[in-house]
C-alpha cells in the first residue's frame, strides 16, 4: 500500500492542455462589440429594444443583440463602419431611457467593464468674442467632464453666440450648470452650459437616470429643506443637423412681384 502511495503522481495529466474546437469566433473577438446599459430602474423589454435600436440605427451589415445581464447588452456588428457610426451618434435612447456604451478592447472582461459614462455635445452661453477658441474649449470640456471634440463652426443660435464641445460625461456626478471666468481683477462674468439631447435628469441632485420624484437625497434631508438647484434650462435647443431652408422658397403671405416674359408668361 505505501508504496501504491510512492509511485502516485497527483498531477499527472494537469499540464496536458485542451484544445477547444467549434467556437464562434464573431463573438470569442470582441473588437466590433459594444457593451452596454440603461441608465434605468425600469424594466427594459429586450424585443422590443433590440428591434427598436436596429431600426434607429440601420446597420449596414446587421446586428446582433444579446442579452447579458439586467438592463445589460452586448451589441455585435459586422462592420467598423456601423459601430464608428453609432458611438459618433450618441448619446441614445430607448423609451427616453438613456443607453451607456463602451466599446470593448482588447483583453478586457465585459462583465467587469464600468458603464458609466457617455457623450454628449454641450453648447456653452454667454462668452465673451475672446474666449471662442479651441484651448478654451479644451479646458470647459475638462471641467464639465472629459474633452472630446471642438465645432469651430458652432458660434451661433439666433443672437446667441455659442460655443459647441463634445465631451465625455461620468453619469455618477450632477451635471455642471455654470463656471465663472474672471476678466480682470474686477470683472467677470459666468458662462452657461446647455445638453443636447438631454432627457431625464433629477433637479434635486443634478444627476442623470431619474426625476426628483425618485431621488436618493429625498431619504436624508427633510423635504421642507429640499432645494431644486437644476432646472430645464439645461436642455439645449437642437442645432446639430437641422436643415437649412432652400432659398428658392417663398414663405406663405411674402408678396414677390411676377414679371412676365416675351410670351406673356409670368417668371
Amino acid at each position: 500500500m505505501e508504496q501504491d502511495f510512492a509511485s502516485l503522481n497527483l498531477v499527472d495529466g494537469e499540464e496536458e492542455p485542451f484544445e477547444i474546437h467549434g467556437t464562434d469566433s464573431h463573438f470569442e473577438d470582441h473588437h466590433l462589440c459594444l457593451v452596454s446599459v440603461f441608465l434605468t430602474a425600469n424594466v427594459v423589454h429586450f424585443e422590443s429594444m433590440k428591434n427598436t435600436m436596429a431600426d434607429l440605427w440601420h446597420p449596414l451589415g446587421g446586428i446582433t443583440t444579446t442579452e447579458i445581464g439586467d438592463k445589460c447588452f452586448l451589441f455585435l456588428f459586422y462592420n467598423e463602419i456601423d459601430l464608428s457610426r453609432v458611438l459618433q451618434g450618441t448619446p441614445w435612447f430607448f423609451n427616453k431611457h438613456l443607453l451607456l456604451l463602451h466599446k470593448i478592447q482588447d483583453g478586457e472582461d465585459h462583465a467587469l467593464i464600468p458603464l458609466v459614462y457617455s457623450d454628449f455635445w454641450v453648447q456653452v452661453y454667454d462668452l465673451p468674442s475672446g474666449l471662442m477658441s479651441e484651448a478654451i474649449a479644451k479646458q470647459f470640456g475638462n471641467f464639465i467632464g472629459r474633452f472630446l471634440e471642438y465645432d469651430p463652426s458652432q458660434t451661433f443660435i439666433g443672437p446667441s453666440r455659442i460655443m459647441g464641445i463634445k465631451v465625455t460625461l461620468d453619469i455618477r456626478l450632477p451635471l455642471k450648470r455654470k463656471k465663472k471666468i474672471v476678466l480682470r481683477p474686477d470683472s467677470f462674468v459666468y458662462a452657461r452650459f446647455q445638453y443636447e439631447k438631454l432627457s431625464l435628469f433629477c433637479f434635486i441632485c443634478g444627476k442623470l437616470g431619474h426625476g426628483e420624484s425618485f431621488c436618493p437625497v429625498r431619504l436624508s434631508i427633510k423635504p421642507k429643506d429640499i432645494s431644486f438647484g437644476w432646472d430645464i434650462s439645461l436642455k439645449a435647443p437642437p442645432c446639430r443637423g437641422l436643415q437649412v431652408a432652400s432659398k428658392w422658397l417663398v414663405e406663405p403671405g411674402v408678396n414677390r412681384i411676377v414679371t412676365p416674359d416675351k410670351e406673356g408668361v409670368g417668371t
